[in-house]
């Protein structure tokens, strides 16, 4: 059976046409990152899953926090920093992926003064923020 090939699909996001989102602010832990939420269930119809990119400039942060309703894996892609886990923070350079369980904080901290940071994740259990929950805990 031959199968259809095409060039768009429901299922199918072009990271680049992807904004990041406008509304994350810093009082509620989003300290100066540019956030892309390119797989949700709005993009992409996903049923359990949210995939994204975030950039940190440098010094940049995303404060302890939870998510009672997902999971999420992280992996660090460019640049350096430090990911919390628990109460743990583990050092992060390219290749290096760490998970947070469910309702477990976490958060991450671009260390570099000068580059950037960029980390790919993904929230297994939801497929958006509102879903996942999302529980604000500043150290």
């Amino acid at each position: 059976m031959e199968r259809p090939v095409v060039d768009e699909h429901p299922q199918k996001v072009r990271v680049a046409d992807v904004k990041p989102s406008e509304e994350h602010k810093p009082e509620d832990g989003w300290m100066g990152m540019a956030v892309q939420w390119v797989i949700t269930r709005a993009s992409g119809g996903s049923e359990r899953t949210v995939f994204g990119i975030t950039t940190f400039p440098p010094g940049g942060r995303h404060d302890i926090h939870r998510h009672p309703n997902a999971e999420e894996v992280e992996y660090l892609i460019e640049g350096e920093g430090l990911a919390r886990v628990g109460d743990v923070d583990v050092r992060m350079v390219p290749g290096d992926v760490v998970v947070a369980k469910v309702g477990e904080a976490h958060g991450f901290w671009n260390t570099s003064d000068t580059d950037r940071a960029v980390l790919l994740w993904c929230y297994g259990g939801a497929a958006s923020l509102e879903e996942a929950g999302y529980i604000h805990e500043p150290d």
